[in-house]
């Protein structure tokens, strides 16, 4: 049975109940004749989604606030998304169609522009960031990206959109469900093709409404919900129709003072944490509301501005002349001149080095993410050093940092392999572009920027984890073998090295090595517990090898550590 012929039947199935109040089935009750097709539109039936609860929330205001909002689409989105624009304006009469009665909110598009950027297999994190940099949001209530679609089903939220909480950005991928469109074709076949385009259609729109409705939240101040039907729940589900009551209080307070006091970045602060203080524990773990609240009475106090990784604007403690040259970079870097965008920025970041810490840090913080982003790691760890190393956002600093070491392979004495601190970011850059190359099967670019890139760095464990990959994609024979190597020498080098990992573990599933295969997967979620691809894999070789056990205490681990289901 298929994955939607499965949530048909569990839906479709009787619900045994006390009494109900009915006659019970006596000897001449006979339900009626139905057709095949019949049953299956009985059962399609129970795949559409619920409709939403639009039961208005405590406590709104007499008129409707306008949330203004800028798009930003990227190159990808335009050319995947067939009449984008169109199927967007269709989106957001939707949206305001659930947040009008509920909420006394209207989103107003305020202009859709284009993202002259292609974004296929970056991270959440690193799209904020640079959608921060490219606007901070000063005129509008959010800025919203719209990115590379997504292949197959997304059963996760997060597979479909990304935001930091308490913000005022969030992206958003593109759809591409084709899969569950043949699921209905394939299982409903005896269905009129216009009623399962119909299914697929309402499907898919509850599924962007939602969407949508989950990031909005977290640019709020909302955690993960447990109930599957709240909006707030990270696994995607058709009958998600509400947000809860203390979600509802948020949205509110919120919203209330951002628009009373729409030239403060973040006016909710001081009246936000004794709300938080009270949050029912099924609202986040107990690690995500310390940090949600903590965030907030740092902003309440005036110890934070703005969110870490941000890069929109010039840090205030520099010159006019260095402000000038800081925004030159972030435009650099928008445009993808990475290595322009580090030499307007190298000189910036060397005077805040030296420079006396003043009472606000986000000038030391914001131009450390911005050097993180860039791959300059060495120049980034001189100025955390500089901050408060207990605070959460130098903690959170910190593990962006290492996981930047990870992804690039760019080790803590990348001087001792021949890559000097100021050389880390044209390292960075070659590596991204040899690996986006391969992730676009193009070989041929991928062989023809490495052999550049080993002679630049012949002894980077970066260069070991590309010739390795290189080789994994011949055909013949004697350089699969080798690649193995090459990727060993990668772990010598770096043990830290992600995608080396990966790759072992990929070339020993291949061989039915299982216990080999799960070793380095095993590693590599050590290493990077916030990539969900060492976690598929993990879970996928499990499935394969009928190891249950193991596969259902993965489950158990990826829910404790981050209240999400397990990727499929």
């Amino acid at each position: 049975m298929t994955a939607l012929c499965a949530l048909a039947a569990s839906l479709a199935a009787p619900v045994a109940r006390a009494d109900d109040g009915k006659k019970k089935p006596g000897l001449f009750d006979f339900a009626p004749w139905k057709t095949p097709a019949g049953h299956e539109r009985d059962a399609a039936r129970h795949l559409l989604p619920v409709q939403f609860d639009l039961t208005p929330a405590a406590g709104l205001p007499g008129e409707v606030r306008v949330v203004r909002v800028r798009f930003y689409a990227d190159k990808d989105y335009r050319m995947l998304v067939l009449k984008w624009q169109k199927r967007l304006h269709a989106q957001i009469a939707r949206i305001n169609a659930i947040v009008e009665p509920v909420f006394a909110v209207h989103f107003e598009i305020e202009s859709i522009r284009d993202w002259d950027r292609s974004h296929n297999g970056m991270a959440f994190e690193t799209l904020l960031t640079e959608l921060e940099a490219l606007d901070p949001a000063r005129d509008v209530g959010c800025v919203i990206g719209l990115v590379t679609p997504m292949r197959g089903v997304a059963t996760s939220v997060h597979q479909l959109g990304g935001a930091r909480l308490l913000s005022h950005h969030f992206v958003l991928r593109g759809m591409d469900d084709e899969q569950e469109l043949l699921a209905l074709d394939r299982d409903f076949g005896l269905l009129d093709p216009a009623e399962r385009q119909a299914i697929y259609a309402q499907r898919r729109d509850h599924k962007e409404v939602v969407i949508f409705l989950h990031e909005w939240g977290h640019t709020l101040g909302l955690l993960h919900n447990e109930n599957p039907s709240i909006v707030m729940n990270p696994a995607y589900d058709p009958r998600q129709v509400a947000f809860s009551p203390f979600e509802q209080a948020v949205i509110n307070l919120v919203l209330g003072r951002r628009s009373e006091r729409p030239a403060e970045g973040y006016p909710e602060s001081a009246a936000l944490e004794p709300l938080l203080r009270e949050a029912p524990t099924d609202e986040g773990s107990d690690k995500d509301r310390a940090q949600l609240l903590a965030l907030a009475q740092q902003r309440a106090h005036g110890t934070s501005a703005t969110p870490a990784g941000t890069a929109s604007t010039a840090p205030a403690e520099l010159t006019h002349e260095q402000v000038e040259q800081y925004n030159r970079a972030v435009a650099a870097a928008n445009a993808g001149r990475t290595e322009e965008a580090w030499g307007a920025l190298a000189p910036i970041i060397a005077a805040l080095t030296k420079a006396k810490l003043a009472p606000d840090a986000t000038p030391w913080r914001e131009a450390a993410s911005f050097a993180t982003n860039l791959g300059a790691l060495t120049a980034a760890e001189a100025l955390m050093a500089r901050l408060d190393r207990h605070a959460p956002e130098t903690t959170k600093l910190a593990a962006e940092i290492e996981s930047a070491r990870h992804q690039a392979a760019l080790p803590p004495n990348a001087a001792s392999l021949g890559i000097a601190a100021e050389r880390e970011v044209a390292y960075v850059a070659g590596y991204r572009e040899i690996a986006r190359a391969l992730s676009r099967a193009n070989a041929t670019a991928a062989r023809e920027r490495f052999q550049a890139f080993a002679t630049d760095f012949p002894g980077a464990p970066a260069t070991d984890i590309a010739a390795c990959e290189l080789d994994m994609t011949a055909k013949v024979a004697k350089k699969r073998a080798a690649a193995a190597k090459r990727c060993e020498a990668a772990l010598e080098k770096y043990d830290g090295a992600e995608r080396a990992l990966v790759l072992l573990a990929a070339m020993a599933a291949t061989e039915r090595r299982d216990t080999v295969a799960e070793k380095y997967l095993k590693r590599a979620i050590g290493n990077e517990p916030d990539d969900p691809g060492p976690w598929r894999m993990l879970a996928q070789l499990y499935r394969n090898t009928h190891a249950s056990a193991s596969l259902s205490e993965l489950e158990s681990r990826h829910q404790a550590l981050f209240s999400t289901p397990l990727p499929r």
